[in-house]
């Protein structure tokens, strides 16, 4: 019975709107951020650790129902960066560099996360709860994001 119980809840929260998967993802993915040293607020961040910053974006889709998150970097001599590369670190957005990845994506791929319906009542994958989408994200910033920066990071010292 306890395990019905819980299906319930999560099949009851599948279909999110925006604000529920940003509450979700504020409750999950941001405390592991900030305990990271990661400052900014939703839905760019960034991590400056000896001129090597590192940048996460929440991206959701225009018409609803899915988000992605990208990670970036700028590396100290900015070559990664292609506007503005004089940007302080703290007004760095994933958006002015070059190298990206997606979280969740198999090499250069693309990776949405779907908690809902779009605008036009289309569904981009198949929803899930926010709370496991959350958790997902979370583990991924712990795992593949920090392997990815830990790459890029050894990539760019001489």
């Amino acid at each position: 019975m306890f395990g019905k119980r819980v299906y319930q809840n999560e099949e009851q929260e599948a279909g999110a709107d925006r604000k529920a998967m940003e509450a979700a993802l504020k409750e999950h993915c941001i405390p592991l951020l900030r305990k990271s040293g990661f400052r900014g607020s939703f839905p760019n961040f960034h991590r400056d650790v000896e001129g090597f910053v590192s940048l996460v974006n929440f991206q959701f889709y225009s018409a609803g129902g899915s988000f992605c998150v990208t990670i970036s970097f700028a590396d100290p001599q900015r070559k990664n960066v292609y506007i503005d590369p004089d940007t302080p670190p703290n007004k760095l957005k994933v958006s002015q560099t070059t190298d990206q990845h997606r979280l969740g994506a198999a090499g250069d791929g693309d990776r949405w996360f779907c908690f809902g319906k779009t605008s036009d009542g289309d569904v981009r994958g198949g929803i899930l709860p926010a709370s496991r989408i959350a958790q997902a994200c979370k583990n991924l910033l712990a795992t593949d994001a920090k392997a990815w920066w830990d790459q890029k990071r050894a990539e760019t010292q001489f």
